[in-house]
């Protein structure tokens, strides 16, 4: 670090000329980072459904993305303006089109809303820019009476990337206005308060440029640009405050612009640099699911921290040089303050708070577990088959509404159970076939099923019929056994359709959807492979995963964590502490977003609990450290336990509250997104910084320290003298890297 530093103040210009470089270089590959980002990801690309859907399309050729172009006439029956609809579809890449004609439970009873089905050969990107023209083409053709909506799976992905951009850019425009105010009103100066703004968007715009480069080695999702705006803003602009307003106390004690910032990034600049490692190392865990909405916030998180990280230690010392003193041009007026000489523990008023220390944990520990309590209720779900993760007024979401309002939404997202056969085994398949079918049957959740056995070819002329592809039966017959049968490869594939009575993202297609896993083994015999495909198959496999990833990703964030403080404060007591507080504020923050979301009906993102759990427990190290060191650095001045514990308290309150209120700022920012999951970590991550900031660090922490005494600060070190200090309003916080 200090070699590095001399470095930086050797050459600031250098070194500030070489950040311009790379921002030039990297700002226009992020203009262009919308356009190769993809949308879902929501899904196991690894799991049974995902191989399911790979044989689906491999054996019966069907079209891999599919549009629904809806009609919707208030005053008149709309089923003369389809053949209008289909005439004004663009051609290219449309593998095949239907409508009410062939499907006649299509067209809604009263005759008012009907749709046209458009599959496409073409890639879901290609698909997905088809959209806005197929919408334009089909309005314009129809006339001005006739509601136009298309949906689907590459229209609502191509609204979630739409809505993305936008939610990035209104929180940017939402957030930036709130920091430059709390920033002047925490250094109360111009200059102090213009140089981690621009940092930050420097910070963003880099990492954004890098994100363009990833995207083309691997698949990234547009939450990345969501997580780069909601991490980026938090750590690049908290990591400035440390170090300017340590850099401005040693200015203010007298020494020179090079002793001043060699001193800072000695203490607080280790500290970033620790910081920022617990985020790294955290927000890492979001590998271990290996799919592409966790790799990709995983990515952006990451990446925006270590680009974050590099500029606090190299180009903000540089502009810092460069400033010198004129990092206080333009102060504002302050208040008028008295000087206090009385020792901290004296004045600060969480003293009088803390005087029953085992009273006040009792009762906030309750607290925090009545807050947490709803989780047991919770239901972690993604929302795959519906477009309930955009706004209401998204023309996708309103298309798929109507459909299911007028229409219904079962014949649309079946279950598919997929079952495959040796060729030589036809009559095993067969028999498998009608097992599942019957058994299917006899479910109360399905509401209709359709296999070769239910096409009406008796069953005698049945396996007759399979061989020869149908020949010699009527039309229908013939056309419904090649969609259910059919050879592939040295294979038999056959599928069983299954519709459900419910929604497919309600818990009653769940749990049909679980039964029906649960009961193939037994029914299909080892000659037989059968999976489960189908929109709720997906969304059930990548709730799996997330359930099986957690206790993988907690048990890596958490003995990172621990490992990270043990080497920090050689204590054992300190990173179980942060264990327990970071658990119980993440706890809280996920049974009070359970209170608000979905009308009460406790369902979330099954992105948000280990979303949450990776990012608060990186960022809370900020304060962990900052407020510790400066505790530990007291009681190794020759204070008692309690005197240590409250003067390093009432030292770093001030600083703490101005970083969380910056972190708030940016993360309150995002809950007014268009796109659910975002709007959740939003209001998740703003709830969990205020827990942390003004009950865990104020007054859980200490009271939990002045609880443990002094055998908390583990094996104890050489004392350092007691240095004083000329400003007592600007109390200093060093690292426990300064040791």
């Amino acid at each position: 670090m200090n070699r590095l530093t001399r470095l930086v103040i050797s050459r600031p210009k250098a070194v500030v000329a070489a950040w311009i470089l790379l921002l030039l270089l990297t700002a226009p590959f992020a203009l262009q980072l919308n356009g190769v980002l993809k949308a879902g990801g929501f899904s196991d690309p690894n799991g049974e459904a995902a191989r399911a859907q790979s044989t689906l399309t491999r054996a019966f050729h069907e079209a891999p993305n599919t549009l629904l172009v809806v009609l919707h006439d208030p005053s008149r029956p709309v089923a003369g303006q389809v053949a209008a609809a289909r005439a004004a579809i663009p051609k290219p890449g449309v593998a095949g089109v239907a409508d009410y004609r062939t499907h006649p439970t299509w067209l809604s009873k009263d005759g008012h809303t009907t749709f046209v089905q458009v599959g496409y050969s073409s890639s879901n990107t290609t698909v997905q820019n088809l959209v806005p023209r197929l919408r334009s083409n089909v309005a314009a053709k129809v006339g001005p009476g006739v509601q136009v909506e298309v949906t689907g799976a590459p229209a609502l992905d191509y609204a979630l990337n739409m809505r993305s951009a936008q939610d990035g850019i209104r929180a940017e425009l939402i957030a930036f206005p709130v920091l430059i105010i709390v920033l002047l009103f925490v250094f109360r100066s111009v200059a102090a308060m213009a140089v981690p703004l621009v940092l930050a968007g420097v910070t963003l715009a880099i990492t954004q440029g890098a994100g363009y480069f990833f995207a083309t080695t691997t698949d990234l999702s547009v939450l990345f640009t969501n997580i780069v705006s909601l991490i980026g803003l938090a750590v690049s602009v908290d990591y400035s405050l440390f170090i300017i307003k340590r850099f401005r106390e040693e200015l203010d004690q007298g020494h020179s612009v090079p002793h001043a910032l060699q001193r800072t990034m000695q203490t607080v600049g280790h500290s970033v640099l620790f910081s920022a490692l617990a985020v790294i190392v955290a927000l890492s865990a979001l590998f271990i699911p290996r799919a592409m909405s966790f790799t990709s916030m995983a990515l952006g998180g990451v990446s925006v921290t270590v680009v974050a990280l590099a500029m606090s230690m190299t180009l903000l010392p540089a502009v810092l040089s460069l400033l010198g003193t004129r990092i206080n041009w333009g102060t504002l007026p302050r208040r008028s303050a008295t000087t206090n000489n009385s020792s901290p523990a004296s004045t600060t008023g969480a003293a009088r708070v803390l005087k029953r220390p085992a009273a006040l944990l009792v009762a906030l520990v309750a607290a925090f577990a009545a807050c947490a309590f709803p989780i047991t209720a919770l239901t972690l779900q993604v929302p795959v088959a519906s477009a309930g993760i955009l706004p209401a007024s998204d023309s996708t979401r309103v298309g798929i509404e109507r459909i299911k309002q007028d229409i219904g939404l079962n014949g649309l997202f079946p279950v598919q159970i997929v079952l495959t056969a040796s060729a030589t085994d036809q009559a095993a398949l067969l028999q498998a076939v009608q097992k599942v079918t019957n058994y299917a049957r006899s479910n109360p959740e399905a509401s209709s099923v359709q296999s070769v056995t239910t096409v009406g070819v008796p069953a005698a002329a049945l396996p007759q019929a399979l061989s020869s592809g149908g020949a010699g039966l009527p039309t229908g017959a013939t056309t419904a056994i090649g969609q259910l049968w059919t050879p592939s490869g040295n294979n038999l594939v056959a599928q069983v359709v299954v519709t459900s009575r419910a929604d497919p993202d309600t818990p009653a297609s769940h749990h049909l959807v679980k039964d029906l896993r649960s009961q193939l083994s037994s029914l299909t015999g080892n000659q037989v492979t059968a999976q489960v495909a189908g929109a709720t198959a997906v969304g059930l496999a990548f709730d799996d995963l997330v359930l099986r990833s957690i206790p993988l990703v907690v048990g890596a964030v958490a003995l990172a964590t621990f490992l990270l403080l043990l080497l920090a404060f050689r204590s054992a007591l300190l990173p179980l502490l942060a264990l327990a507080f970071n658990t119980m504020v993440v706890a809280a923050s996920l049974g009070l977003l359970a209170l608000i979301s979905q009308n009460g009906e406790h369902v979330i993102n099954s992105v948000t609990p280990p979303m949450l759990f990776a990012v608060m427990f990186g960022l809370s190290m900020d304060y962990m450290v900052i407020m510790i060191a400066r505790m530990r650095e007291c009681h190794r001045e020759g204070a008692t336990h309690t005197d240590a514990v409250l003067g390093g308290l009432a030292r770093t309150a001030g600083m703490v509250n101005g970083a969380a209120v910056i972190m708030v700022a940016v993360f309150a920012s995002f809950s007014s997104a268009q796109i659910s999951i975002v709007r959740e970590l939003g209001i998740s991550l703003a709830v969990a910084v205020i827990l942390d900031a003004l009950v865990i660090r104020r007054f859980v922490m200490p009271a939990a320290l002045l609880l443990i005494g002094p055998r908390a600060w583990g094996r104890p070190a050489d004392p350092v003298q007691p240095r004083p200090d000329p400003v007592p309003d600007q109390k200093e916080t060093v690292s426990a890297f300064a040791d």
